[in-house]
């Protein structure tokens, strides 16, 4: 892994880039350009930049007239006021019309750290989701980010990008083929695969290079765009024990859509959820509320370690 660089960071030096390959390309934001890392883009494109204030509502609306216009409006806000605030326009002016909008989500996950419940977006994946139509993705890396954004700016479709505010490190290779949006970033010996999704994927990988140290070798499955997932992800997890690992709530989120495409392509199969339980987030420490719901490389030693004993063929027959 390599040094750890915040995905805002990757993403606000790329948008000018972006704007200047697509001119239609033009920027949303709920006052938090600073957080956002859109102020960039404000400066290389006055004109295609909108600070709207604290009015979520209206700028999804905002951006539905600028898609209907022929724009490829992009929006940007942190994830919770974003998908819990604007949920019905995104749906209906948006959404139900199938209009071009990008939407970024950014200081998702419990990760955010002191600002709380009211901001640590832990069911954004969930409501994304649901709605029909959206393209919904979780960059592991800055290299995936990139990618992501390539692909994201390239469609007309609606689509959510999920964002991490702090620092994470490189797990993916430069240049590695993201076509399936999914990547093996461990193959694993045995029976037992983890699939993850967003910057937690690093601590997913810490935590199995060392059971690996123990002669746990798991397997690794990094999951960038959420939805729709690769159908051929399934074949991958067939007749294997499979945990999801996710900052998010364990309903509604990646697991939810693993689950789902098993179903949908005939594998019987067993989850287990590691993720925010049914509950809100809370004030602290990103270092310590990742530890205390069980998400740091730590905590996630000791949960992996427990569900491949448990799921173990040796023990299944004894």
């Amino acid at each position: 892994m390599t040094e750890k660089v915040a995905l805002r960071d990757v993403y606000g030096a790329l948008l000018p880039e972006f704007g200047r390959r697509y001119s239609n390309l033009a920027v949303l934001d709920a006052d938090l350009a600073t957080s956002t890392r859109t102020a960039a883009f404000h400066k290389a494109f006055p004109d295609r930049y909108l600070n709207v204030g604290i009015a979520e509502q209206n700028m999804v609306g905002m951006s539905a007239g600028i898609a209907l216009m022929g724009g490829m409006p992009v929006v940007n806000t942190f994830a919770a006021f974003l998908t819990r605030r604007a949920a019905d326009q995104i749906a209906i002016s948006v959404a139900y019309p199938r209009l071009n909008v990008k939407f970024f989500g950014f200081h998702a996950g419990i990760s955010l750290g002191e600002d709380g419940a009211t901001q640590q977006a832990v069911e954004d994946l969930g409501i994304m989701q649901a709605i029909p139509g959206i393209r919904v993705y979780a960059p592991l890396d800055a290299v995936d980010l990139r990618a992501v954004m390539e692909e994201v700016f390239s469609i007309d479709s609606p689509t959510y990008v999920r964002l991490a505010r702090f620092p994470s490190p490189q797990v993916i290779e430069e240049g590695a083929d993201r076509s399936s949006g999914f990547h093996m970033l461990r193959t694993g010996s045995g029976s037992h695969v983890v699939v993850t999704t967003g910057t937690i994927c690093a601590d997913v990988l810490a935590a199995a290079a060392t059971l690996g140290g123990e002669g746990i070798d798991l397997g690794v499955i990094g999951v960038s765009r959420i939805k729709p997932l690769d159908l051929t992800l399934a074949g991958g997890l067939a007749e294997r024990s499979v945990a999801v690992v996710e900052e998010h709530n364990i309903h509604g989120g990646l697991a939810d859509a693993v689950s789902s495409l098993l179903d949908a392509a005939g594998v019987e199969h067993r989850l287990e959820r590691i993720g925010v339980p049914d509950r809100f987030g809370e004030s602290g420490r990103p270092s310590d509320l990742l530890h205390s719901f069980g998400l740091s490389a730590e905590a996630l030693s000791t949960t992996l370690r427990a569900w491949s004993l448990a799921h173990s063929p040796q023990r299944r027959t004894e």
